[in-house]
């Protein structure tokens, strides 16, 4: 029985891996900014040691917003093998994800050890995990959720089978810690979570080992978070997109108490109906809450944009029912092991709840795998393990042709539409102008770009494979840097749309034009594609189009 189980599993993680790599560098379309930023990072770690600020070994990327730098960590190893290119910045993410199926397989055989059906359940959560729509989707770009995932999935897995062994117990929580490095969503997940951790699994534990797990608790994951959150530069992200960095809660708060006054109510108690603990606690209850919405978990809605599969939902709309009736037969059991996946699922959004950009987020959410694979396999098995047999072969027939269909739709909604939908989310077309760009330059003097489509800087060096040193050279004595624009070598960068256009004035008095052009001659410009271009004093050398053929970039000369 088990070698069949691990042979299933072995399959199942093979397949898994090819709908992860599968055309990885071409799909998803263009190259993020962010996925820049991470990736040449990590090319400038491995060519010089610094990042591209010039801080050596950093842990936060200083030109990343102090985002985390785990990612371009666990990057550099598929660099320095194939080459800085999107498949290589991405394979990390994809490598991630695809172990990730196997710890889950071993996470849920831990925790439903005493369950007749553990082998089965354990290879169904994983199957599931493996054609999730979400889990694919963001293991096939490079972003730190997936493999933040994979270190608390294993961390939780260690903990759980950390029962005498102390070796166990003290690598789940440098895995912890390492996740707290790698992305921000950990640093508001886990201060809840692994609490959680230490009072169910107490009574499998001297009361040594629990201590120990306290104190490891308070030294590797509250006091980094604490010295983070209390770091204005390494808080620097998360204070820029916090619930309470935005006016709008203060704005409507203000607005009730002037209402409030224009009605004459005394002002002791206007401020017990409008105060910052009831409107801040509103507004994250209600976005905590989209997060469990039909429209984000089932629907193309949810965010960031470029990240959204068009016609296709997070989760398959078969996993509903398997979810509500696997939450409901776990619940009746009031073990252990529900209450961890009880917790898991209503902690996961807490993170992403206190943002006010990009809500209802799935990517802050992903760490939500593997607890939500688990209720809908618990569901999926709960359904099957029917005594009469006629049901079983009913369910599964119709399971089967049902999950069959939702998932070839979805990989039709990705390999086809997600390609020509919306692809401006993504940066499309810089790799085309890059090749064109430094194909033309040497025969002028520099290149003006525009950044209207935003990180053209990080991006020209990411596909120049510009040596990292040599730009840190030329960049060292800048203080305050937007690194997505900076200007190196014969590159400059503007935030004008247009940097070659013609000007047209006209002489109040006398009514008559003049035109002017603001290029030079000897220069090469990148306009945005929605410029138009200049009819007389400019040549057009190269234009860049989207899949779905919207112009993105026009090069040009002037005369």
């Amino acid at each position: 029985m088990k070698k069949g189980v691990y042979w299933v599993l072995l399959a199942i993680i093979i397949f898994a891996a090819f709908l992860r790599l599968y055309r990885l560098g071409e799909i998803p379309v263009g190259l993020h900014r962010d996925e820049a930023f991470l990736g040449y990072n990590a090319y400038s770690i491995l060519k010089t040691g610094r990042d591209i600020t010039g801080a050596w070994y950093p842990i936060h990327l200083r030109s990343f917003l102090y985002s985390p730098a785990g990612y371009s960590y666990a990057s550099i190893p598929f660099i320095a093998m194939l080459d800085l290119s999107a498949f290589s910045v991405r394979l990390a993410s994809a490598f991630s994800g695809t172990l990730t199926i196997f710890v889950t397989f071993l996470l849920l055989l831990t925790l439903f050890r005493d369950d007749k059906y553990r082998h089965i359940l354990a290879l169904a959560g994983s199957f599931l995990l493996a054609i999730s729509p979400w889990h694919i989707n963001l293991s096939r770009t490079a972003t730190e959720n997936s493999l933040a995932t994979l270190l608390i999935t294993s961390g939780t897995l260690l903990f759980l089978l950390a029962r005498k062994k102390y070796a166990y117990l003290l690598t789940s929580y440098c895995l912890f810690f390492i996740s707290l490095i790698t992305y921000q969503a950990p640093r508001a997940f886990l201060p809840l979570f692994i609490p959680f951790l230490i009072v169910l699994f107490r009574k499998n534990r001297s009361i040594r080992l629990t201590s120990i797990a306290v104190i490891l608790y308070v030294a590797l994951i509250l006091l980094p978070t604490t010295v983070i959150l209390r770091s204005p530069k390494l808080s620097l992200r998360l204070s820029t997109v916090s619930l309470f960095a935005t006016p709008q809660t203060q704005l409507v708060l203000e607005e009730q108490i002037r209402e409030d006054g224009t009605a004459a109510i005394n002002p002791l108690l206007a401020r017990i109906f409008h105060n910052k603990m009831i409107g801040y606690g509103e507004e994250f209850l209600r976005i905590y809450f989209q997060h469990f919405s039909f429209d984000f978990l089932f629907t193309d809605n949810g965010l960031p944009s470029r990240y959204r599969v068009p016609g296709s939902g997070l989760l398959y709309l078969i996993e509903l029912p398997l979810i509500i009736y696997g939450a409901f037969c776990l619940a009746r059991k009031k073990s252990p092991a529900m209450r961890l996946i009880f917790a898991w699922v209503l902690l996961a959004p807490v993170g992403s709840s206190l943002a006010f950009d990009d809500v209802p987020n799935l990517q802050r959410t992903m760490l939500i795998f593997p607890a939500v694979t688990s209720l809908s396999a618990y569901g999926l098995i709960s359904l099957l393990s029917m005594k009469s047999k006629y049901r079983f072969y009913l369910i599964l027939s119709m399971l089967t042709f049902i999950f069959a269909y939702q998932f070839t739709s979805y990989l039709h909604d990705y390999y086809v539409h997600q390609i020509v939908h919306r692809p401006w989310f993504r940066q499309e077309g810089y790799k085309e102008l890059v090749e064109k760009v430094n194909a033309l330059l040497p025969n002028y003097e520099k290149a003006i770009i525009t950044n209207s489509e935003s990180g053209s800087a990080i991006l020209f060096l990411f596909y120049s494979k510009y040596d990292p040193g040599i730009f840190i050279n030329e960049t060292h004595t800048e203080n305050d840097i937007a690194f997505d624009r900076i200007n190196f070598s014969h590159f400059e960068f503007t935030t004008a749309d247009c940097p070659l256009t013609e000007i047209i004035t006209v002489d109040e008095v006398t009514g008559k034009k003049t035109v002017t052009y603001t290029g030079k001659p000897n220069i090469l410009y990148v306009n945005s594609g929605r410029c138009e271009t200049p009819k007389t004093k400019a040549t057009l050398l190269g234009e860049i189009r989207r899949h779905d053929q919207s112009p993105v970039f026009q090069i040009l000369t002037s005369e």
